[in-house]
């Protein structure tokens, strides 16, 4: 009997080592990819980091010298020759794109309670996303339908402040997440933007006009994952495919839609003769929308890796 345990010693010592070994194999892999998902948000934010240097960094060249840019083809150049009405034109748009922002973010605050959609879209998923992007192709049709003159004032302005109401019922959920990490985002958003602003008013003119091709294909693109992302969840190797391209994809689509459509901005306010109706309302609500998406898509990798 004792020679059987003696034989079988090193085989009950050589399996234990064994499952050592498989153990720490498991271990090993498990730290490994939770090592990967903690890098690939790292990216994220590094990325969402150094587009927010470079809008501080492009700004502050702005007043610097004059010679760091192409002062032929450039907006900045142009800007020294232009008459006041292409300047009052800038300015009205970027007024109503500056109050369209605190519009929404007072309305986030104040219908942060509301819980209107919250039910909507969990009781009737789709009829709710279809419900809120047709109201937001209404308000817009309607918008651009009417010429801006006094007596639509009114109504255009009614218009707009629906419309940014209504982005702010939508984003009143993610103050859930806590004000700390909405903070950030904005923030993130807004250097973001500022940085994609200066360089498409420092470059060539025409240099984001020639993307609205690939513009168009991309935006369908990120608009069918992000669809399909409302109801496959983040797991497996397809949910995380949709996913990615929905939020990364996103941000990269709606940063290059960004540079498009501020000079599309700039070319309608220089091209526009003074005796034609130039509507700031309906030019803002590009790059208004443009910095929602891009915010949102921040927000949601923000809190996904605060989860991590």
């Amino acid at each position: 009997m004792f020679s059987r345990l003696s034989c079988r010693g090193p085989l009950i010592k050589s399996c234990i080592a064994n499952l050592r070994t498989q153990a720490r194999s498991t271990i090993s892999r498990t730290g490994i990819r939770e090592a990967a998902q903690k890098d690939y948000h790292y990216y994220g934010r590094l990325i969402f980091g150094g587009g927010a240097l470079l809008g501080g960094i492009t700004l502050a060249g702005i007043g610097m010298s004059g010679r760091m840019y192409d002062m032929e083809v450039s907006a900045l150049a142009r800007s020294q020759l232009w008459p006041q009405f292409v300047m009052d034109r800038l300015n009205k748009t970027y007024l109503y794109f500056g109050g369209g922002l605190a519009i929404t973010s007072g309305a986030m605050y104040a219908l942060r309670n509301v819980t209107f959609l919250e039910n909507l879209l969990t009781k009737h998923p789709i009829m709710g996303i279809i419900g809120l992007i047709g109201s937001q192709m209404v308000i817009n049709a309607v918008q651009q339908s009417l010429p801006y003159t006094p007596e639509n004032m009114v109504t255009k302005n009614l218009l707009a402040v629906s419309l940014y109401g209504m982005i702010g019922l939508m984003l009143s959920p993610a103050l859930a997440l806590g004000g700390p990490i909405v903070t950030r985002a904005m923030l993130c958003t807004g250097g973001l933007v500022a940085g994609l602003t200066g360089a498409a008013v420092t470059a060539p003119s025409d240099k984001f006009l020639q993307w609205s091709g690939p513009l168009m294909m991309g935006f369908g693109a990120v608009f069918a994952t992000t669809i399909a992302s409302n109801f496959m969840g983040p797991t497996g190797a397809m949910g995380k495919g949709v996913y990615a391209i929905a939020v990364y994809g996103g941000v990269v689509l709606f940063s290059a839609l960004l540079l498009y459509q501020t000079q599309q901005v700039v070319a309608m306010c220089e091209k526009t003769p003074a005796h034609i109706t130039y509507d700031p309302i309906v030019m803002s609500t590009g790059i208004y929308m443009s910095t929602i998406n891009i915010f949102i898509r921040i927000l949601s990798i923000l809190s996904n890796s605060r989860r991590k």
